[in-house]
Order: structure tokens, then C-alpha cells, then sequence
């Protein structure tokens, strides 16, 4: 028999068998602008993204530097404009690495934020490896 440990409260169990503590995750549904990243048409809007920007990480690239991208990055923070949620021109990829930098310097809020806003969104409208 193979025993494993609950990870609720420690005690030793078989495999396969529920616990004594009947302990059992409730699943909390996403709300607000998390709720929107679970519908079709972000999935296809950010499928749309990636192909526009052939899945390279376009920060990356205006520093100069050649990275994939696998997370598509709302310019304008969604939970601050919901309404431009869906609106191409306030997406841009980026890697994983890149989007945490970005909300970095975000969260250092200020003119910081307002002119790196304005610098990503330089990068959308002129971006020269984008065929239009």
C-alpha cells in the first residue's frame, strides 16, 4: 500500500482514499476584469496579438534584445480600464520576465507610469516588423 500526506492537515492516508478531515477546496469564480480573460473572445483576441506581432516580445525588441513572447500585456492597467479591455491598441506581448518588469515600474507609479505608458503604446503604432 502506498501512503501519502493530506495536504490540509498532514495526516497519513492511503492513496486514493479521502481523508478523515473531509477537508475539500471551494472554487472561488473569477470576478471582474479576471473574469473577461476566461471567454472566447480573449482567447481569440490574444491568439489575434501574437500573430500580429509574429510571437516576438516587442519590449524585448526595442531594447534591443530577440525574446518570445507568451503573455499578451494590457498597456492601460484592465482593472483600471475595463473598457479597453478588448482594444488592440492597448495590447502588446511580451515575456513573462518583461511583464513583471513593466508592473514593476507600474507599481513605482508617478510620471514613471504615465511616460512608460506612452512608450509602449509608441511601440504598438510604430512598430516596423509589423505587416499591416
Amino acid at each position: 500500500m502506498l501512503y501519502i500526506r493530506c495536504p490540509h492537515c498532514g495526516k497519513r492516508m492511503v492513496r486514493g482514499e479521502e481523508c478523515s478531515c473531509n477537508f475539500k477546496r471551494e472554487y472561488v469564480a473569477p470576478t471582474g476584469s479576471r473574469k473577461m480573460y476566461h471567454t472566447n473572445r480573449w482567447v481569440e483576441l490574444r491568439a489575434a496579438i501574437m500573430s500580429k506581432y509574429n510571437g516576438l516580445d516587442q519590449y524585448a525588441l526595442s531594447l534591443g534584445k530577440i525574446e518570445y513572447a507568451d503573455t499578451v500585456h494590457h498597456i492601460k492597467v484592465a482593472s483600471e480600464y475595463p473598457e479597453l479591455f478588448y482594444s488592440p491598441d492597448n495590447l502588446i506581448p511580451v515575456s513573462r520576465r518583461n511583464h513583471d518588469e513593466i508592473h514593476m515600474k507600474y507599481r513605482a507609479g508617478g510620471k514613471t507610469r504615465a511616460e512608460l505608458e506612452q512608450y509602449l503604446k509608441s511601440l504598438v503604432s510604430h512598430d516596423p516588423l509589423v505587416v499591416k
